[in-house]
């Protein structure tokens, strides 16, 4: 759907326009479904998964062990394609990883032989290399590890620190690439 299909019923009440529509369906998953083929036969992963996220919400999903939270999530970020259905991101498909959207993974996937900036900046050079100097990115790097106070943990390695650490410096990478969607 593009911003040019929406009507007036879909459009927010309180403006009536096509820009507050966009922010109220910012990321919108539609009939989502993936299936992986195992050993066993087909295994249905989502099916008819429908979820409206408006520019700004706070998401949180629950769910038992195995019931695909991972698997959507991974769906919204690019990671992995879905077999049904269609996802958009600003009112565009989600084809693949983008630096408009940004996760923090359950294990903290930190590169053990960098330290906690070097990680961060890793992600910071992806997204602004070919158009800042290394100076800025890496103040953007110091700034987001900052913001998660580890100001103190700037040249530890991901064995030097505790786990809820390296969850930090993991929102840090992502905060850091200023996406979009996180």
């Amino acid at each position: 759907m593009t911003v040019t299909d929406m009507t007036a019923d879909t459009l927010n009440p309180r403006t009536n326009s096509a820009l507050d529509a966009l922010d109220a369906h910012y990321l919108k998953v539609h009939q989502a479904g993936v299936v992986f083929d195992t050993k066993q036969g087909p295994f249905v992963a989502l099916r008819d998964i429908d979820l409206t996220v408006a520019k700004g919400e706070f998401v949180t999903l629950i769910g038992h062990s195995g019931c695909g939270k991972s698997t959507l999530l991974n769906l919204m970020a690019g990671l992995t394609p879905s077999t049904s259905g269609n996802l958009l991101c600003a009112n565009r498909e989600i084809r693949g990883p983008g630096p408009e959207r940004a996760v923090v993974f359950q294990n903290h996937s930190l590169l053990p032989w960098m330290s906690c900036l070097q990680n961060v900046l890793l992600a910071v050079e992806r997204v602004f290399g070919a158009k800042e100097r290394k100076s800025k990115l890496e103040a953007r790097a110091r700034a987001a590890l900052d913001l998660v106070g580890l100001s103190h943990a700037v040249d530890k390695r991901p064995q030097e620190i505790s786990g809820g650490m390296k969850q930090r410096v993991g929102i840090a990478r992502a905060l850091a690439m200023e996406p979009q969607c996180c």
